[in-house]
């Protein structure tokens, strides 16, 4: 990868920052959001992980609304270089660091495929499990839930103070079976009672939440743009999960498609500059996760969409690119696409608007703040 493909063209991006900072009120006129949700001051995002490691020649940048620190780059927040590599897989896991009124809280966002890796990364970044307020998992898909053990281990230790976990629904713990390969391998399914021993407390949330006072989360999808519902794995109705708890089509079936009713997403809203919507997988589409979060929130400004956009099979490459186009009308200040994103998108994303696209890799801290309140 070419160093241009990884920095972003600050002259462009200064101009794209001040536009964005220059539209006006955050929230839209007119109908009531369904969900009043609170304005962070500032939002720190670090990935936990993801398949791209440190890329050691992508700078640290400051750029309008945002600031990108890299794992072992130095500076005065990571004087020396990590004893170890940071680990990666084809997994996600993102922590978020938000500040409202003097007050912080830590959300997990997924738990990446393999609790080692969770584990080893949470360690190295120098993050105490026990400073974690709540965790979000997106969907039930091993490389987003896998990991869950490395906060605690599978048996948390007695006193443990337990993790509030909100998942999107039922569907969450059904068996899944990968569409990959001849036969199709079986994914498996997250065990709720092995979730319990580990640490968390589990909430299960369809419509639009809270988490920890200042994130909130999309709530269920809809299908509203021109994007379907594409997901590389079918569901198992009884297998893991509870039929009753399922919509009521899907309970008499054997096996059927994953349409990903259940999944949701997590978003700020950060003071002066709009949106950050962590869009994990986005198999209900990544144009959708943002639209949802907009109606959800009543907040037009996009300020960074980041995470998986999933424009890679079943998705084409026309799809991609289409996907591009919409972006570029919605006019989000960033861009940061990872783990199932695919490089069709990316590389159309940078032909198109590369002052919106910034690289990530594991360890990569996401700051966000309104300029001129950095401390």
């Amino acid at each position: 990868m070419s160093n241009a493909t990884g920095v972003v063209s600050r002259r462009l991006v200064v101009a794209a920052g001040l536009i964005g900072l220059l539209n006006g009120p955050l929230r839209a006129a007119g109908k009531a959001p369904p969900l009043v949700v609170p304005e962070v001051d500032k939002l720190a995002l670090q990935v936990i992980d993801d398949a791209a490691t440190f890329g050691p020649f992508l700078p640290n940048l400051d750029l309008p609304g945002m600031k990108v620190i890299r794992a072992g780059n130095g500076g005065p927040q990571v004087a020396r270089m990590l004893p170890r590599a940071l680990l990666g897989e084809f997994g996600l896991s993102i922590l978020a660091e938000s500040q409202r009124s003097g007050q912080s809280r830590r959300v997990l966002v997924d738990f990446g495929y393999s609790r080692e890796t969770l584990a080893n990364n949470l360690s190295l970044l120098g993050i105490d499990p026990r400073s974690i307020d709540a965790a979000v998992l997106s969907h039930g898909h091993l490389d987003h839930y896998g990991g869950f053990a490395g906060l605690f281990g599978e048996t948390a230790p007695k006193g443990t103070r337990r993790v509030p976990l909100t998942v999107g629904g039922e569907e969450t713990f059904c068996e899944r079976v990968a569409q990959i390969g001849d036969p199709p391998p079986i994914m498996g399914a997250l065990d709720r009672k092995a979730l319990a021993r580990a640490g968390y407390d589990v909430r299960i949330r369809p419509e639009p939440a809270i988490i920890a006072d200042q994130a909130f989360t999309t709530g269920v999808i809809p299908l509203e743009s021109f994007e379907r519902a594409a997901i590389p794995t079918q569901m198992r109705p009884g297998v893991g999960c509870d039929r009753a708890g399922l919509a009521p089509a899907k309970r008499a079936a054997t096996q059927l498609p994953d349409d990903g009713e259940h999944e949701l997403a997590t978003c700020y809203a950060v003071k002066g500059l709009g949106l950050v919507v962590i869009a994990s997988c986005s198999h209900r589409g990544v144009i959708n996760t943002v639209r949802r979060a907009q109606a959800v929130s009543g907040i037009q400004k996009v300020h960074a969409v980041i995470g998986g956009f999933h424009l890679v099979r079943p998705r084409t490459d026309d799809e991609a690119r289409r996907t591009v186009a919409e972006f570029a009308r919605i006019d989000p200040t960033y861009l940061i696409p990872m783990h199932c994103t695919g490089e069709v998108f990316i590389a159309e994303a940078l032909r198109l608007m590369p002052q919106k696209v910034v690289r990530s890799y594991v360890g990569s801290k996401f700051l966000f703040e309104e300029p001129g309140r950095r401390a």
